[in-house]
């Protein structure tokens, strides 16, 4: 615990000393900055329907975006989206039921424009029948040198309440009422700069810091112990520390080609104070055809080591952190992406700037190394296999994402 909020402050204390150094040089960039100007987002409303199917779960609902300019130094944007949940993953199916939820999300934003100065902010509010969310975010954003580089910085603040459904009987999935758990607090700090090199080349560099403090754990999850006397194991609840920091540092490259395509790079960075390291790196080609059609090819990889107090069957009762959640594990996944996007010609749109419907299909195979597929020691579809000698975790998801993107 003390260590854990140890780190929280030191992260806290980085992020203050980056600020006080950006200052300086910001305000001299500001004095040094040419005449031209940033401009807004376009105006543009999008319509999607987002599908999600791996490890027995799904996850699907549409999502409405709209924004719109006025006064010709505002823009104003809102969202609505959906997530409806059918879920029977191996935590539900190894240490409950089966069950359906619904979240749903709004956020609204404005953009303000001010010659090479763009300023935002925006309101989220994410609501379902066990946890409810409200969140901020200011952001910064400021060209120099006739907009060969961008300067961003923003910070944002989100507030949590967090309950525990109850239910009449173990095997009625009817809610009857929620035990509230706790609060969590979330801020998160980035700053950013990018800069374009050649006609044909942009760079972009990243950093983020966030301070999560509060209620950090999953009310539903209970992890596996040994029994000291007899076989077999028993369960507690999850214990988490109250307080997490983290840095990620990232890059990302975009380099356009002679034949009218694009291939991106990234690399990204993670650590935090539970001892979690991470990194993943992208590969993405874009290739437009002809006038109306174009095409993305991406691959992704991404890897990262445990928590401190993560264990999947820990040796005996205590009063000690520790957690079973499978993302807090050492794991790796990659993901193969396709997508698909058609402009519609002119005279099929009457009145409206552009309209593009597109297709994204994203498939991740996931591989946990210290994680049992509790399947084969529990549940229905048990195959007796002794507690912590179950073979490793994996599986498959498939992402769909249909969307119709309209400019006006």
């Amino acid at each position: 615990m003390q260590k854990a909020q140890e780190a929280a402050a030191v992260g806290v204390t980085k992020l203050a000393r980056y600020i006080f150094l950006i200052c300086p040089v910001f305000c001299l960039l500001m004095y040094a900055q040419g005449s031209s100007a940033a401009v807004l987002p376009e105006d543009r409303a999008d319509i999607l329907i987002h599908n999600y199917s791996g490890d027995n779960s799904t996850f699907k609902g549409p999502s409405i975006l709209v924004r719109k300019e006025f006064k010709d130094t505002y823009s104003a944007w809102a969202n609505y989206y959906v997530d409806m949940n059918s879920a029977a993953s191996i935590d539900v199916e190894t240490q409950g039921s089966a069950y359906t939820e619904e979240r749903t999300e709004m956020s609204a934003g404005i953009d303000y424009l001010y010659d090479t100065t763009v300023l935002s902010a925006s309101f989220t509010n994410s609501s379902e029948n066990d946890y409810e969310a409200d969140s901020f975010a200011l952001g910064l954003s400021q060209d120099f040198f006739g907009d060969m580089s961008t300067l961003t910085m923003g910070y944002s603040k989100g507030d949590d309440d967090i309950y525990q459904n109850l239910r009449l009987d173990p095997d009625s999935n009817r809610i009857t009422g929620r035990d509230f758990k706790g609060n969590a607090s979330h801020q998160r700090f980035s700053l950013g700069w990018t800069q374009v090199f050649t006609k044909n080349w942009i760079v972009a560099f990243n950093a983020e810091a966030s301070v999560d403090e509060g209620f950090l754990n999953n009310p539903y999850r209970l992890v596996r112990f040994v029994v000291p006397t007899g076989s077999g194991f028993s369960r507690e609840p999850e214990k988490y520390p109250t307080t997490r920091s983290s840095q990620a540092f990232a890059v990302k490259s975009m380099y356009y080609l002679p034949w009218h395509a694009a291939f991106k790079l990234e690399f990204r960075t993670f650590k935090d104070s539970w001892d979690i390291k991470a990194s993943n790196y992208e590969f993405k080609y874009i290739q437009p055809y002809k006038e109306q059609w174009t095409f993305e090819f991406r691959y992704r990889g991404y890897q990262q080591t445990g928590a401190e107090f993560y264990n999947d069957l820990f040796p005996n009762q205590d009063d000690t952190f520790k957690a079973s959640d499978k993302e807090l594990s050492t794991f790796q996944n990659s993901t193969i992406g396709f997508g698909i996007t058609y402009e519609l010609n002119k005279q099929w749109i009457w009145g409206l700037d552009k309209v593009t419907v597109n297709l994204f299909s994203d498939l991740v195979s996931s591989d946990y190394e210290d994680f049992g597929n509790k399947r084969e020691s529990e549940g229905l579809q048990s195959l007796g296999t002794s507690a912590g000698d179950e073979s490793q975790f994996a599986f498959d998801a498939q992402i769909t994402r249909f969307f119709i993107s309209i400019w006006y």
